[in-house]
């Protein structure tokens, strides 16, 4: 009997010791991917409010204040000295009506714990739908930025950001979503009512909502990979982010410049032109300046443009349209598919300055 009592006791004893161990265990278990992604990327994340003041013309001549425009977005600080990628539909908003101006706009940018500071506009670029902005300061907590060529598909990934204006309620913290990389490089082309180029964009399922735009899609080690900008309005959780590099190379040139330089020359002069046996349609070069500052060197009069980067034109307009997909720039390379003498070439022009 005794020794049955001694057992009990024993296997309580070890039973008691073993819950005891596992209580830090479990406490462990809290900290994930996801939190560690939050943890390290969330002090650089910030909420953006503007107020865009607006007035009308009248048929006198007057200008009539309206309504101001109103809005909040996401963004995130890029650089100890206070620079912050954000999209530019949060910062400009196009109006078609010519009798409607727009005469200031004000940016505030608010920070994690609720700090606010008065933003300056660098640069906006309605293409890429990338702005940068600047806040006066130094040391900045700032988020660290990443390759995006590297993302795999199916990698964890969480959007910070001040979706439905919750940032303010939050204890002035963003707010997050996770999900995955459901693809990559997805293309849309040029969005025809705003001119937005959408391109190799980031799809993921990690929510997006109104006022997630601007703000940080980032890995499991919280380092950006994208910035969120868009959700399909048919579907319950698809959205688009724009790959960093290339939000880099713009916010480099904004920061340069203020603006981004698309206009751009090559020296020809074509128009649409049949060709062959079955009349397919090209453009027909019947004039080259050499001089034009770019390299068109390799065209001569008389060749037939058939493709460019890949893909068939006939029409000048279409020409166009492919460099504007490619976002191409004054000294870019690119390849023209030509017809020569009935022999098919392929050959590199290079843009110039306009």
């Amino acid at each position: 009997m005794k020794i049955k009592i001694l057992t009990i006791a024993l296997f309580l004893m070890i039973g008691c010791n073993q819950s005891e161990a596992t209580v830090p265990t479990v406490s462990q278990s809290k900290v994930t991917a996801i939190t560690i992604a939050i943890e390290n990327a969330s002090p650089g994340v910030v909420s953006i409010y503007r107020n865009q003041e607006v007035v009308q013309q009248t048929w006198t001549g007057r200008l009539k204040p309206i309504k101001p425009i109103q809005s909040s977005g996401s963004g995130f600080i890029i650089s100890k000295d206070g620079y912050i990628l954000t999209n530019a539909h949060n910062i400009i908003t196009e109006i078609r009506n010519p009798s409607v101006l727009t005469t200031d706009t004000k940016i505030d940018v608010v920070l994690p714990g609720g700090d606010h500071y008065a933003a300056s506009i660098v640069g906006v670029d309605s293409r890429s739908d990338i702005a940068l902005l600047k806040i006066q300061g130094e040391d900045f907590q700032h988020c660290e930025l990443g390759d995006s060529d590297e993302i795999i598909v199916g990698e964890w990934v969480v959007a910070l950001g001040n979706p439905r204006n919750l940032f303010a309620t939050a204890n002035y913290q963003p707010i997050a979503s996770a999900g995955i990389i459901s693809a990559v490089n997805a293309d849309f082309g040029i969005d025809i009512g705003s001119g937005k180029l959408l391109n190799n964009m980031i799809q993921t399922d990690a929510s997006l909502n109104p006022g997630n735009s601007g703000g940080p899609l980032v890995d499991a080690n919280g380092i950006v990979l994208g910035i969120n900008t868009w959700k399909k309005n048919d579907s319950e959780s698809i959205g688009f982010a724009i790959p960093i590099n290339y939000a880099k190379s713009i916010a480099e040139e904004l920061k340069l410049k203020g603006f981004i330089d698309r206009r751009f020359s090559f020296g020809i002069n074509a128009v649409s032109y049949r060709y062959g046996q079955d009349g397919e349609i090209g453009l027909y070069i019947n004039s080259i300046d050499y001089d034009n500052s770019g390299d068109n060197t390799a065209l001569y009069k008389g060749d037939i443009i058939i493709g460019i980067e890949g893909y068939q034109i006939q029409s000048y307009d279409q020409l166009q349209l492919v460099l504007a997909n490619n976002d191409t720039r004054p000294g870019d390379a690119i390849k023209l598919r030509i017809l020569r003498e009935n022999e098919i070439k392929i050959v590199n022009l290079v843009l110039g300055k306009e």
